[in-house]
């Protein structure tokens, strides 16, 4: 498969964090990292990020706040020509001023975390949407709040979000212990998704889930419509087809990986330019070649527009490049 020359970044500022949050995936910390990447490390990090010219930019954390030169990062991202969403969590850090200073800083979209219908982020979404932000939520679905799939897309509505990121588990460190739904259980999920963006008009996107994408073919395949027929298929198909995207993940120390959830580092920003690891690396190469891929995996139809959670393959099997064991499809199911 070809390299897709505008990738989705996501870049970890800090692991600073005083949430203390039960089952944290990302080993965020009381205690700042000495070898995270400092303030002029930080811009050479956005120099090269704006180079790859990226679809999408999103700074997350541990909690960003903690980092005294976000707003300085922030400024110097608008100035090289990138427009960064920001993951920002309640916290006491996260005040009306300090959005404001954002704001004033360039920032125009900021990321919330919302697993619940009743939130403790509620607050600053209010302040965010009354300081022009634009407004995006993640949701990590889990056993315990899979029935409130539909109060928290209210709750979205209500503040005028523009995407919901919807998150399925990758069980790394702490989160282990969270109760990750099977298989099956995610199908399941998938036709929730499906109905809720249908009725409400959200635009979804799964995180750890490219198989939602082959749920939503599938959907198409079995609807048989013709040409002729409501071209709302033929919408959903090349959306779908549209989420087909190369995505890269800068650790608070600089090392490249493929997902935020996966150990292998093609690299590091301090001393290779990060197009060079994107483009020519020899995990990025091994992972955009589908016909590395398999048992299930490999002799999937759908594995260009899929190709599963590698995060979730390596970290259930310890193999990078096998089965995704949250996908209950059956190679050759769709055709059958």
């Amino acid at each position: 498969m070809s390299c897709d020359p505008h990738p989705i970044v996501q870049w970890e500022l800090t692991r600073l964090c005083d949430q203390h949050c039960r089952g944290c995936p990302t080993g965020a910390s009381e205690q700042r990292d000495p070898n995270e990447l400092s303030t002029y490390e930080a811009y050479k990090t956005i120099d090269q990020i704006a180079a790859l010219r990226p679809r999408e930019v999103i700074i997350t954390g541990g909690d960003p706040l903690e980092r005294e030169d976000v707003y300085q990062v922030i400024d110097y991202a608008r100035r090289r020509g990138l427009d960064p969403a920001l993951v920002l969590t309640a916290t006491e850090e996260l005040t009306f001023d300090a959005i404001a200073k954002l704001v004033r800083n360039g920032l125009t979209r900021a990321v919330f975390s919302v697993n619940q219908p009743a939130t403790p982020v509620q607050s600053a979404l209010h302040f965010a949407v009354s300081a022009g932000l634009r407004i995006e939520v993640n949701t990590l679905v889990l056993r315990n709040n899979v029935d409130d799939l539909d109060a928290i897309a209210a709750l979205i509505r209500s503040f005028g979000a523009e995407r919901w990121n919807v998150h399925f588990l990758v069980p790394v460190g702490a989160s282990r212990e969270l109760p990750m739904l099977t298989a099956e259980e995610i199908e399941r999920v998938f036709a929730v998704l499906e109905e809720i963006r249908v009725r409400e008009g959200i635009v979804i996107r799964t995180v750890e889930a490219p198989h939602y994408r082959r749920f939503r073919v599938q959907r198409i395949l079995e609807s048989r419509l013709d040409d002729h027929e409501d071209t709302s298929s033929r919408d959903v198909l090349e959306s779908a087809l549209d989420g087909v995207r190369s995505f890269l993940y800068v650790s608070h120390a600089g090392d490249v990986r493929p997902s935020e959830f996966a150990p292998h580092s093609a690299g590091n920003v301090r001393y290779r330019d990060l197009g060079v690891i994107y483009r020519g690396s020899d995990l990025f190469v091994a992972l955009r070649d589908p016909d590395n891929l398999h048992g299930r995996c490999g002799q999937c139809e759908f594995r260009i527009l899929c190709g599963g959670s590698r995060a979730r393959a390596y970290a259930m099997t310890g193999d990078l490049f096998g089965a995704d064991p949250l996908c209950a499809y059956i190679p050759g199911a769709a055709i059958s």
